[in-house]
């Protein structure tokens, strides 16, 4: 087969043929929680702490998984071992899992009650998009300070990862109508900063790692990472409210999230951070991490970039 499979509502079929039905809660209400995790030479990096932040979420949202963890551990497993066969051994993939409250009772009427309590799932896998990315390991990338707040705990807690992200597509929109480069960066209802768009934020001063209060935001795999390799590095890491001012007064400024690993911020609004350039800490830590995985991720994102732009 050269196709890559696909798990949905237990079955394997081939990827072209998972779809959601229009009546499916996941659509109607957005009411779904996924996971992204991606490989390292073709295995899954830190699976385990992905599936217990996911079955945390459905917990929250009173989804029930018709699948146990360590079954759905399985199926993720098999279908990155199935799926990374078909790809070139420098390339990797990104695993997604979803979980859809199921399908939508006013649609089918009470004759489809059973069916319509039986959540979705789905599991699936895409080759990384490094050439959408690649570039910025270099050039850093730009945030400006959202309109859009970070969501309100008292009506969705922001820890928990779902597939409601209107108001994320929105922020990130509505910056790049000013800046088309550039991408959202939250802040919460008390004027601190929370995360990006896709994901976690940090400044760096004098050597410390400061991160937003974990209360304000979705606890990040990666920052699990960044966490373990401020520790091996000897870095302090410390969580604090942390304003505009601190980030334009900050030796360099970060992102973590699980497809490119690490990313320097080398602009925020109209201020150069870190001279404009990736700062040594970044570096420390992007190159720990590429120890620590085997796979040097910044190399290997500008190889595949390269080669797929020069494709086009």
């Amino acid at each position: 087969m050269t196709e890559p499979l696909a798990y949905l509502n237990g079955v394997l079929i081939p990827f072209s043929e998972a779809k959601l039905s229009v009546t499916d809660l996941g659509i109607v209400y957005g009411a779904a929680v996924t996971e992204m995790i991606r490989t390292f030479a073709h295995r899954p990096f830190m699976l385990e702490a992905h599936l217990d932040r996911l079955y945390a979420a459905l917990d929250y949202v009173c989804i029930e998984s018709p699948l146990s963890k360590s079954e759905l551990k399985q199926i993720s497993e098999r279908l990155v071992e199935n799926n990374a066969a078909l790809l070139p051994a420098d390339q990797d993939l990104g695993l997604t899992i979803f979980l859809t409250a199921g399908q939508n009772l006013p649609y089918l009427g009470l004759a489809e009650q059973e069916t319509c309590r039986t959540p979705t799932i789905c599991v699936h896998t895409f080759p990384l998009a490094f050439e959408l990315w690649d570039q910025k390991y270099t050039t850093g990338q730009h945030l400006v300070k959202s309109e859009v707040q970070q969501l309100n705990a008292a009506v969705f807690d922001p820890r928990v990862k779902s597939r409601s992200r209107i108001h994320l597509y929105r922020a990130d929109k509505l910056v790049r109508q000013q800046e088309t480069q550039a991408s959202a960066l939250l802040f919460d209802a008390s004027g601190f900063v929370a995360e990006t768009t896709i994901g976690n934020f940090y400044l760096v001063k004098e050597n410390v790692i400061v991160s937003p209060r974990p209360e304000h935001v979705l606890g990040g795999i990666s920052q699990q990472m960044v966490i373990r390799l401020a520790k091996q590095l000897r870095l302090r890491y410390e969580e604090t409210d942390i304003s505009s001012n601190a980030i334009l007064e900050a030796d360099e400024a970060l992102t973590s999230s699980t497809g490119y690993c690490l990313m320097p911020v080398t602009r925020f609004g109209e201020t150069p951070i870190s001279g404009g350039v990736p700062g040594p800490v970044f570096n420390q830590l992007l190159s720990a991490w590429s120890a620590a995985v085997g796979v040097d991720i910044k190399s290997q994102a500008i190889q595949i970039g390269d080669a797929r732009r020069n494709a086009l």
